[in-house]
């Protein structure tokens, strides 16, 4: 919950309009859904605090997952943001369109 609420503003700071969270499709749940301009992005969030790229948590069998998903809500491209929440520090690392 803490890193969607991160990713959600991090992307609205990058221009992004977030207009879902959570929500409920067939099979699963979307993290997040959202316009980039005339685009609908589906956005898959991975928090880490043990150190590492969250990104690297995302496997190949989930990234075909969330792609099956976000094809539910007429999403024309897949994002991933990886949330690693340190002692000292939030790092955010934003993969436009690699679902």
């Amino acid at each position: 919950m803490v890193g969607e609420w991160i990713a959600a503003r991090f992307l609205t700071e990058h221009g992004l309009d977030v207009i879902a969270r959570n929500v409920e499709v067939d099979e699963g749940e979307l993290d997040l859904v959202a316009r980039d301009r005339r685009a609908r992005v589906v956005i898959e969030v991975r928090t880490v605090t043990t150190g590492g790229d969250p990104i690297d948590a995302v496997g190949e069998s989930k990234r075909h997952r969330v792609r099956t998903l976000a094809g539910k809500v007429g999403a024309s491209r897949v994002d991933f943001v990886g949330v690693g929440l340190g002692r000292d520090a939030v790092v955010v690392h934003w993969v436009p369109g690699c679902g």
